[in-house]
């Protein structure tokens, strides 16, 4: 099954940043999509933020899971 959702973990393997720069990553994209600490941030949401293709990102996060 392929995931939905990017974690800080995910971020740091794709960006190759410190945990604590990928999990500052992701509050930024919750702060500007208007999301509660709580909610997820979504494969596209990460993908249209940082500029990327959506297809890309979804194959490289679901093959890092695949090897982990």
């Amino acid at each position: 099954m392929r995931r939905l959702v990017i974690y800080p973990e995910d971020v740091q393997v794709l960006m190759a940043v410190s945990p604590g720069h990928a999990r500052k990553v992701i509050r930024k994209i919750k702060k500007a999509v208007g999301k509660d600490k709580q909610i997820p941030v979504s494969i596209r949401e990460f993908s249209e933020y940082m500029g990327l293709e959506y297809e890309d990102v979804l194959n490289e996060v679901n093959a890092h899971k695949k090897a982990s």
